[in-house]
């Protein structure tokens, strides 16, 4: 999947990573794209900048995710992908609703 930028007028961007599990299961692509669309609609409606980037689950588990994140995953045996992460911190196991994304980002935001 491509990177994709979403700007706002303040310029501040809030890095967002799409933890994939369609390395694994391809049929898990529909769900990378629900969550990709929720962080989207979330982004325009707040006029929060982000960069969106995804990354396949075997990638992310030798490319330094967090500790927690990695535990929850292999007691789940992969459950809960996608992972959504916001400047390094989980904010959702699977596709997120839009209600706590927005929450999510702005709390985020907030702490910049």
């Amino acid at each position: 999947m491509e990177d994709k930028n979403i700007m706002s007028n303040d310029n501040k961007k809030l890095n967002i990573i799409i933890i994939s599990g369609t390395c694994c299961n391809p049929a898990m692509a529909s769900l990378d794209k629900q969550a990709r669309s929720a962080i989207e609609k979330t982004a325009s409606e707040t006029g929060i900048s982000v960069e969106i980037k995804v990354i396949p689950a075997t990638s992310a588990f030798f490319g330094g995710i967090p500790k927690d994140v990695r535990d929850k995953l292999l007691a789940s045996g992969g459950a809960g992908l996608p992972v959504i992460l916001i400047n390094g911190k989980a904010v959702s196991y699977g596709v997120p609703k839009i209600g706590d994304l927005k929450s999510a980002l702005l709390q985020v935001e907030k702490e910049l």
